[in-house]
């Protein structure tokens, strides 16, 4: 084989290799669970993690986004949420795994379905640092957790 035909293919195969791995790091956050939370005030909120996989309630693992609502409770079908600057509505984060998060600069998350006990649906777009977004759909299942803030 000659040398121009091995640069070719290897040149392929980094290209391949490159696109494989820009694919896999935009994996669509769908998934998830939805439940009770507390605001940093210890009040009442809501939050949502989403995951690429389907996922148990408090069985998180890989990377995940977690979306935490704690103004405009309680959540009804059509409600807009947005996170940034100025607002107090509640916080956005995508994370590597539990402990490893960074927040959002700003987003918006749109539920267009809620069903509180049950279940919510909606889309979001979030943006981060370096000019980043991640946007896509969700439908969520609630986890019955026992929370008690205050």
């Amino acid at each position: 084989m000659g040398s121009r035909t091995r640069i070719v293919i290897l040149t392929v195969l980094a290209l391949l290799g490159v696109a494989a791995m820009a694919v896999s790091a935009q994996l669509p956050f769908s998934y998830g669970v939805i439940q009770s939370s507390c605001a940093p005030w210890d009040g009442p909120a809501v939050e949502v993690t989403l995951t690429t996989e389907p996922t148990q309630c408090g069985r998180t693992s890989g990377p995940y986004l977690a979306i935490g609502v704690w103004r405009g409770l309680p959540i009804r079908a059509g409600q807009t949420v947005k996170f940034g600057a100025g607002s107090d509505a509640g916080f956005a984060s995508r994370c590597a795994k539990v402990g490893d998060c960074e927040r959002a600069e700003s987003g918006t998350v749109v539920f267009e379905r809620y069903q509180e006990g049950a279940s919510a649906a909606g889309r979001y777009e979030l943006h981060f640092k370096g000019g980043e977004t991640r946007k896509g759909t969700f439908d969520v299942k609630w986890c019955e957790t026992r929370m008690i803030c205050g």
